[in-house]
């Protein structure tokens, strides 16, 4: 049957160490009749987990770093580049293992797909209607299909993204999230994607 939201909620949840999360409604509403001291209340749901993760990433200049990056070859650009990147971003904040599961899992989120960039009747409707009269059976939910986000994806340059990692390692640094000395190895390749793997 695949992954549930309630499964890419948790990847979330553990992702932020909310390990100790959980629902007590009963618990929330004494203690707010009696006026005690209540540390937040949070709905555990995607959008409203990852609401601060990216008030942060704007805050420490990572959200401009991601709007430098544009992938190669995109002749016509219906939706920013960004968004693409913010979209894969959050598939593996999710822990969503196939890219199939997307419109299910992420695309019709809609306070989700907000923050993100896309508006309501987007995440209904789409960005565009092309080929809607050659469709043979229901437009699946969400504001692109998950093709065209891998078609996108496998058009990032290396170099471009070198710069995104380097750059948001210092960003995060300048916040002050790193002590004075850190010891660690940053993984990653240095091999680019070949044109078969391309649209």
């Amino acid at each position: 049957m695949g992954q549930t939201h309630d499964e890419i909620t948790q990847n979330l949840a553990e992702r932020w160490c909310w390990q100790v999360a959980r629902r007590d409604d009963t618990r929330v509403a004494r203690r707010l009749y009696r006026k005690q001291v209540v540390d937040g209340v949070y709905r555990l749901e995607a959008g409203a987990l990852l609401d601060d993760f990216f008030h942060v990433l704007q805050a420490i200049g990572a959200m401009a770093l991601l709007e430098q990056v544009h992938g190669a070859a995109i002749h016509r650009e219906m939706v920013p580049f960004v968004q693409y990147l913010l979209l894969y971003g959050v598939k593996t904040l999710c822990g969503i293992k196939s890219i199939n599961a997307l419109p299910r899992l992420l695309f019709s989120d809609e306070a989700l797909m907000q923050l993100v960039g896309f508006n309501a009747p987007q995440v209904r409707q789409g960005v565009c209607r092309r080929r809607a009269a050659k469709r043979q059976r229901d437009r699946s939910p969400g504001p692109i299909c998950p093709d065209t986000l891998a078609n996108h994806m496998v058009k990032c340059n290396v170099r471009e993204l070198e710069t995104l990692f380097n750059g948001a390692i210092r960003a995060v640094a300048k916040a002050g999230v790193f002590g004075k000395r850190v010891t660690g190895i940053a993984d990653g390749t240095d091999l680019e994607t070949t044109e078969r793997y391309g649209p």
